[in-house]
């Protein structure tokens, strides 16, 4: 026989008391533990295993109780937790817990003893709030059920029976129910699960107290009414959880009374005040409740979890949820008597023995003591308010009725300017909340009051003494100061940070609301966007990960009160990057940097520091560049201020850096001929030859695409190249389109090139996502040499920044600044988006995109492809990744006038910001469809100046979103592909609308 008993009953009873014993010294060490702890990734770890098949030793379980879930619970047993309405739970209670999993009782139904206990909790709980004998009542998990089946009972009394069969559905005049504003969410949640939904819920407006006001009440009751409605509950509360404050119960009750409506009240937490004589007034009106819900595990100190419902009309309760069904006959003696049984007043046939816990918590400590606690507890809030009254940097938000106390923190500086400066307020205080916890000091929550973010203490726990409160003012007050003057930049919005560290091309027009690329540093889903050549607006997806990011980094350096963290972060960002593209094993040296152009100066300045000597930067592509490739491959300033901040004279040379020449090879020849590519391959070769014959190192600038999707040289070429002139020639491969495949990447690292990568193009992260990529040898040779880099590259680079690097840039000093984190993180979030889709998906995505793209523009009278399919400067077939980089996912195409011609590129840019911009309620427009068509933004990659044409080509360009969005977790969701070149050609079709409606100048 099988069974799961022990074999040595000695060694369970040893593991039974180890157990205990580990409990009690956790409890006698509370005070002086953190209030909280994170958990560790290796403990979470250790519970995502799969299940055992053989049994593990009870000596190994108890360790991992002591080690793994002791230190690591949600804090509110310990006596300085404030959060929320956690109860401190009681080791009484705790004992009956553990005496109800001996017994293993069904409470469903059937006759035995458990349900004596249950009835005796439930008498108790009658006579307390003043209900009726003859009342019924539930024990349930919380309040959050009890009020469901209250509100059950309500429908159905307000219905009739046939609402069990029937639903509501069909009803003519819905049901509708009201609460406070104030009111708890559980109760919008038991309108959903009723059928009823929440816009059923009419919110009532509260006094300046927080109370319901009963005018307003009766006004919404008559209004409903009027409107076809039928009105069927109104709901009270005892202790909102943002205030504790109380509604007028008997003015509620007369209400309900005269409107012949069911009477609820929500007693959660704030019941307990029913076991003090002097709150008892308050409760007037409480014992003609038609039914109450209230929680043991909350302020009467009970295990969790565990509340009580009484429900009035003991029949109607019944009527209810009584369901016979031939396995549930019952008897007049027996197991199967005692009916009705619990399983007829509610929806559970399998109910745990809540009771118990209960029982053993009102027996063990008596009615007097819990009513000491919930007097103490609301004696230690209203002194905790005074002190707060006292305090020149606290303000009290909300009134002190019994236990709760929300507060907020007001610097000097803000203070007499508290409206205007509201949000910056608010995250200070949230801050300071979040510190408390991460800090092990103190466990408040947060809430909002007249749109205020307050610091809401709720003292529930019986553990709670005078001096607990002490310590959190005085810890609130002393972090308060400490961020606020020293680290308040951190505190900023999230679209705040994903603008910094940059330069002017990041500022937001206040007008559009976006930058000098077209998109907004916060999602902009309402445009279409294919515009990743240029740069995109931040996806949800991604900025809810900078977002949480940014609170990561922020309260890691506030923790750590210095800027060490965040070299900590970059340290991770790049071995997340060298991750992504499956270079990690390459051991790559990558350096974080706002943009493109800023990672060409890192690369530079290392370049000539590592090998001294005459160099020359030859960029290939140079028609299609960037307006500051030719200062930053020259080591000067690419604009008049730095990244940090810092103003520098655009055009000069960094302080330290050598002397460089400058060669750009275009793609297009003067007359404005585009170059085969045969013909670049030449031109490069030469001149390579040429510079390094005349005594000169060269900087070979590659282009792995350009702004059009050009390449330039061949992979044949630059293996050529390496090989004759492996000392006196470095390749910088500019592929911050990242439109090559990991294979390529990695061959280019494995030749020794330097790798420019951003975040911020195909895979539509933020702008000024950038990073340079060294290959070990290069950096490990940089570093054995110990030259100091140029010492005006401090101006660009923070000393936690620079890893592996900073002994040799003695100047640079740390930095706050978390934009670049903050980007790289949402750019990450996006390259794995894109991955986790199959290559076979992927690929397919790329074709059709492509194919549709192309057709849409050849069918165009108004548009004219630059390359076509035919084109060799289509795709690439010289690569080794057979994906990105053999696919055309930039396609330029110029615009022609409806009257002849091409559009100047003046008339190209006007284009360009109409597409961007809605322009719904222009007069020109008359018909509906014209202004909905019109109103439509669509973000497309910025106008490229195309020599010898007199115009500018515009750019439909592919992202990864284009893909990911289509897929979740890797699995097709939907066809997203068409969606998507249905956008295409909506833009095709406002192009149309542009040229024939508004005039481009």
């Amino acid at each position: 026989m099988t069974d799961l008993d022990p074999r040595d009953w000695e060694e369970l009873d040893r593991a039974f008391r180890d157990a205990l014993a580990a409990g009690v010294t956790h409890y006698q060490g509370l005070d002086s533990q953190p209030v909280w702890r994170p958990v560790p990734d290796a403990v979470r770890k250790a519970f995502r295993g799969p299940m055992p098949r053989q049994p593990q030793s009870l000596e190994s379980l108890i360790s991992r109780f002591r080690e793994e879930l002791l230190p690591y619970g949600n804090g509110n047993t310990h006596p300085r937790f404030f959060g929320w309405v956690h109860g401190g739970g009681n080791l009484y209670g705790a004992l009956g817990e553990f005496c109800a999993a001996l017994l293993n009782n069904n409470l469903g139904g059937r006759d035995h003893i458990a349900h004596e206990v249950e009835e005796q909790v439930l008498r108790w709980s009658r006579d307390l709030f003043g209900f009726p004998e003859t009342s019924s009542g539930l024990l349930t998990s919380g309040t959050s059920m009890a009020t469901l089946i209250a509100l059950a009972v309500a429908r159905q009394w307000c219905t009739g029976q046939s609402v069990k069969r029937e639903g509501v559905q069909g009803r003519t005049s819905p049901l509708v129910g009201y609460c406070s504003s104030q009111g708890h969410s559980s109760v919008a949640k038991a309108f959903q699960m009723l059928g009823l939904g929440s816009d059923a819920l009419r919110p009532i407006p509260v006094h300046d107290d927080y109370t319901l006001d009963a005018s307003a009440l009766e006004a919404r009751i008559r209004a409903d009414r009027e409107a076809g409605f039928t009105p069927f509950c109104v709901i009270g509360t005892v202790g909102t959880v943002n205030t504790g404050a109380t509604d007028d119960l008997g003015a509620i009750h007369d209400v309900c009374a005269h409107e012949e409506l069911w009477f609820h009240v929500d007693a959660a937490f704030g019941g307990a005040v029913a076991l003090v004589d002097e709150y008892r007034e308050g409760l007037k009106g409480i014992e003609a409740a038609d039914s109450l819900a209230f929680d043991f595990h909350k302020w009467f100190q009970a295990p969790y979890a565990v509340g009580g419902l009484l429900v009035r009309d003991r029949a109607m309760h019944q009527a209810t949820f009584s369901e016979p069904s031939e396995y549930l006959t019952t008897q007049a003696v027996g197991l199967d008597a005692g009916a009705p049984w619990p399983c007829d007043f509610g929806p559970e046939l399998s109910r745990g023995f809540l009771a118990l816990k209960v029982w053993f918590t009102l027996q063990g400590v008596g009615s007097e003591k819990l009513a000491a606690v919930v007097r103490e507890h609301c004696q230690l809030a209203t002194y905790t308010a005074q002190q707060v009254d006292e305090s020149p940097d606290l303000e009290c938000l909300a009134p002190v009725p019994m236990n709760i106390v929300c507060l907020r923190y007001i610097p000097r500086r803000l203070q007499g300017c508290e409206e205007s400066g509201q949000s910056e307020l608010d995250r200070l205080n949230r801050t300071i909340v979040t510190q408390l916890s991460l800090q092990g000091l103190a466990a408040p929550s947060t809430t909002r009051l007249d749109g205020r973010l307050a610091i809401r203490v709720a003292i529930v726990n019986h553990r709670t003494e005078k001096r607990h409160m002490d310590e959190l003012l005085g810890a609130i007050r002393s972090l308060g100061e400490t961020i606020d003057s020293r680290f308040s930049r951190l505190l900023r919005a999230t679209y705040w940070h994903l603008m910094e560290d940059g330069d002017e091309r990041l500022v937001i027009d206040p007008d559009t609301g976006l930058n000098r690329y077209g998109c907004s540093p916060a999602p902009r889903e309402e445009a279409f966007t294919f515009a990743s050549s240029t740069a995109t607006s931040v996806s949800s997806k991604a900025y809810r990960a900078a977002d949480d990011y940014r609170q990561q980094l922020t309260h890691q350096v506030i923790s750590q009160e210095s800027a060490t963290p965040l070299g900590e972060q970059a340290r991770q960002v790049e071995a997340a990057i060298a991750e992504a593209f499956h270079l990690a094993d390459l051991a790559p040296d990558i350096h974080l940097s706002p943009s493109g152009t800023d990672a060409q100066l890192d690369a530079v300045a290392a370049i000539v520091t590592e090998q001294p000597g005459n160099w020359v930067s030859i960029v290939c592509g140079a028609d299609e560049t960037g307006s500051g490739t030719p200062f930053s491959v020259t080591g000067r300033h690419f604009d008049a201020t730095t990244c940090l901040g810092q103003s520098v004279l655009r055009g000069e040379r960094l302080s330290g850096m050598p002397a460089i020449d400058h060669e750009g090879i275009d793609f297009r020849s003067d007359d404005g001929r585009l170059k085969w590519p045969e013909q670049m391959d030449r031109d490069i070769e030469r001149s390579v030859s040429a510079w390094i014959e005349s005594g000169f190192s060269v900087i070979l600038h590659a282009m792995d695409q350009s702004k059009l999707g050009c390449w330039a040289p061949s992979t044949e070429v630059l293996q050529r190249l390496r090989s004759r002139w492996p000392d006196r020639l470095q390749v910088v491969m500019d592929a911050c389109q990242v439109r090559l495949d990991p294979p390529d990447l990695r061959y280019c690292l494995e030749q020794g090139d330097i790798l420019l990568l951003t975040g911020s193009k195909f895979f539509t992260g933020p702008p000024f996502s950038g990073a340079t990529v060294f290959p070990a040898a290069f950096t490990q040779r940089l570093i054995n040499k110990g030259r100091h880099l140029p010492s005006g590259l401090a101006d660009y680079r923070a000393s936690n920044e620079l890893g592996l690097w900073e002994p040799l840039l003695p100047d640079a000093r740390p930095s706050l600044g978390i934009g670049m984190l903050m980007r790289w993180q949402a750019a990450l979030t996006e390259i794995r988006r894109y991955y986790r889709v199959p290559e076979a998906l992927r690929s397919n995505g790329l074709d059709r995109f492509s194919e549709g793209t192309i057709g849409m523009m050849q069918a165009d009278p108004n548009i004219e492809p630059v390359f076509e399919p035919a084109s060799p400067w289509w795709q690439r077939s010289e690569m080794q990744g057979g994906e990105l980089s053999r696919r055309r996912s930039i396609f330029p195409f110029l615009v022609r006038h409806p009257e002849g011609g091409y559009l100047s590129p003046e008339q190209t840019r006007t284009l360009y910001e109409q597409l961007n911009h809605d322009l719904g309620d222009r007069p020109e427009l008359t018909f509906e469809e014209e202004r909905a068509l019109a109103a439509r933004c669509c973000h497309i990659g910025q106008p490229v100046p195309v020599e010898g044409h007199g115009t500018s080509a515009l750019r439909i360009s592919m992202g990864a979103r284009i893909i990911s969005d289509g897929c979740y977790d890797g699995a097709r969701t939907h066809d997203h592909l068409q969606e998507e070149l249905a956008q295409v050609g909506i833009i095709f079709d406002k192009i149309r609308l542009c040229l024939h409606r508004f005039p481009q100048g």
